[in-house]
């Protein structure tokens, strides 16, 4: 990643960082003015206070009261500035990945985004601000010392420029040794977020299994490796700036050494060597700064890299797609659709099904077969590889992707919660405030009731995955969720598996209303389930093959769909 990435993801904030480096120049240029008139005033104090100093005086302290002036208006600008770099950087983060298809997120570990979008985007705001924005300034006032030494002494003048190659050297040695244990670092941070992050969702087996103590090892494991790596960076970079002052340091004994000896000899005044001296010393300043920049750079490119390596990533395919239906009817069509997942073998093969709107369908099959897949395939989660799956006739593919899903109101097995209210996961997704039919679908989820019992109703907090909640209530929430959108079509993927059967039929009574006057398609292998069902499709080795009497469906309905998957296969999977 070159710094031209780093300047042309800058540019956005051009106006914000103009500001800081005004400011910065601005305060260099007061502070080029201090080392003259602190010679001057110097000069006027050995040979005795004439009326001119007091003049002197007085534009020495407005010069420092303007370096300070600059310097706190400056260091406020970049305060806020890289408090909205920071802001808009991880939004645009958050909001891309969650753009990015599943293959991604199947791919990718959390804590690697989640690093990524907190600790690291806020070291690169603070390198566009604190140090890049400040570069301009660096150089005015490294230039700005170097003339003015040139103008008092050019031979004196000449050790500075001397300098140079050595700082250069200097930076190349430990430039590419930083920028490796920079990028072993980043990696070792990332895996600190991720095992938090898994430990903290596993923390009911963790206690389950009374496995504290081996959790904790491995996360201070990562914890260690991290520390060492960080430890190993800081101390790659503490070196430059020491060295960087060792060498100017020499210089300025040098140039003491021979401004004393040029002052014996009456060469030059006691004001100009004081003037020079004041110059040289701050010509230091920038010159470690600048070294600083080019450490800084190292460690910053790894996170500018990862950083644009996400964002280059193309978005889900159907954002940007027009297509929309002016009323949804819920009729589906599977037709000759294929799909396998990466790295694994084809689930689906030619797979053919017809749903007609407000039709109740069941599919069922062993665990793997596919089931959930070609629900993942309908809300084009994933898309097929061979065929196609239309909506009322019209492919999903030209559909765009979020009118698509809001249409498809989908009840997992396992209930997505989030830590917040009952209230706010249940108009998540959905326009908050719609008190009619939020009242309509907490009644359609056999919602209600519970609620009313709880000591603050809908404002109840249920914690992470709802686990104040019971898995009725969890499952009860979810379902509400799904039906605030009004969606023409409804699937329930193994909703019910964990129940027992008097819950399940319970729910299932329940659910009856709420799936009037929608397409349903019910993924499942419960009995209970399968009795909310018009026709029942059993998927077998990645094709559908419809049930009757007298071709499985009683066993199916007894629960023993495994002897129906036997049969079918011995027949070639050929269903009617």
């Amino acid at each position: 990643m070159t710094l031209q990435d780093m300047i042309g993801r800058a540019s956005r904030y051009k106006g914000r960082l103009a500001a800081i480096s005004v400011l910065a120049l601005l305060g260099s240029a007061s502070l080029l003015a201090i080392p003259a008139l602190a010679g001057s005033l110097f000069g006027g104090a050995i040979s005795g206070f004439t009326v001119g100093t007091g003049g002197i005086t007085i534009m020495l302290v407005l010069a420092l009261s303007l370096t300070a002036f600059f310097t706190m208006a400056s260091s406020m600008v970049t305060a806020t500035t890289s408090a909205r770099i920071l802001a808009d950087l991880r939004c645009e983060v958050f909001d891309h990945v969650a753009r990015l298809p599943l293959e991604f997120h199947d791919g990718s570990q959390q804590g690697d985004l989640i690093a990524l979008a907190t600790h690291e985007v806020s070291e690169l705001s603070g390198f566009l601000t604190s140090t890049l924005a400040n570069v301009p300034a660096m150089l005015a006032t490294s230039v700005g010392a170097t003339v003015m030494l040139f103008f008092i002494d050019p031979v004196l003048a000449m050790v500075i420029p001397g300098l140079i190659p050595l700082f250069f050297v200097l930076l190349k040695l430990f430039s590419r040794r930083l920028r490796k244990l920079a990028a072993k670092a980043r990696k070792a941070e990332a895996k600190v977020y991720s095992e938090a992050e898994s430990h903290l969702q596993m923390m009911m087996v963790t206690k389950s299994f009374a496995a504290e103590s081996s959790q904790s090892r491995r996360y201070a494991s990562a914890v260690e490796q991290s520390r060492a790596k960080l430890v190993a960076v800081g101390h790659a970079g503490a070196a430059i700036a020491p060295l960087s002052g060792l060498l100017a340091g020499c210089a300025a004994i040098f140039v003491i050494v021979m401004a004393g000896s040029q002052l014996s000899a009456d060469e030059k005044s006691s004001a100009e060597l004081f003037t020079f001296l004041l110059y040289a010393a701050l010509l230091t300043r920038p010159i470690g700064a600048l070294t600083n920049v080019y450490g800084r750079w190292q460690i910053v490119r790894g996170t500018l890299g990862r950083l644009n390596g996400v964002l280059k990533l193309p978005e889900e395919p159907g954002y940007q797609a027009q297509g929309e239906l002016s009323q949804v009817r819920g009729a589906i069509a599977f037709e000759d659709v294929s799909f396998g997942y990466e790295g694994r073998a084809r689930l689906l093969h030619g797979l053919d099904l017809a749903i007609a709107p407000c039709e109740t369908v069941a599919i069922v099959g062993e665990n793997g077969c596919g089931k959930s897949t070609m629900a993942k395939l309908l809300q084009r989660f994933y898309d097929a590889q061979g065929g196609s799956i239309t909506l009322d006739g019209m492919d999903i593919r030209e559909l765009n992707v979020q009118f698509l899903r809001r249409q498809i109101g989908y009840v997992p097995q396992r209930a997505h919660l989030f830590s917040g209210t009952i209230r706010e996961n249940i108009e998540f997704g959905s326009i908050p405030g719609d008190a009619v039919n939020l009242d309509r679908a907490l009644r359609l989820a056999q919602a209600s009731e519970f609620i009313a019992r709880l000591p603050d109703g809908l404002d109840t907090m249920i914690g992470d995955n709802g686990v104040r909640l019971s898995g009725g209530q969890r499952q009860r929430i979810t379902l509400a969720r799904a039906l605030l959108c009004d969606p023409a079509v409804l699937i329930f993927d193994e909703a019910t598996a964990m129940w027992d059967l008097e819950s399940e039929a319970a729910f299932v009574d329940s659910c009856k209303e709420a799936l009037a006057g929608r397409t349903v398609v019910i993924i499942t292998h419960r009995p209970a389930s399968l009795a909310l069902a018009g026709r029942v499709v059993a998927l077998i080795d990645g094709r559908c093959n419809e049930l009757s009497a007298g071709t499985g469906l009683e066993k199916v309905m007894a629960g023993r769909i495994d002897e129906v998957v036997a049969e079918i296969a011995a027949q070639g999977g050929e269903g009617s």
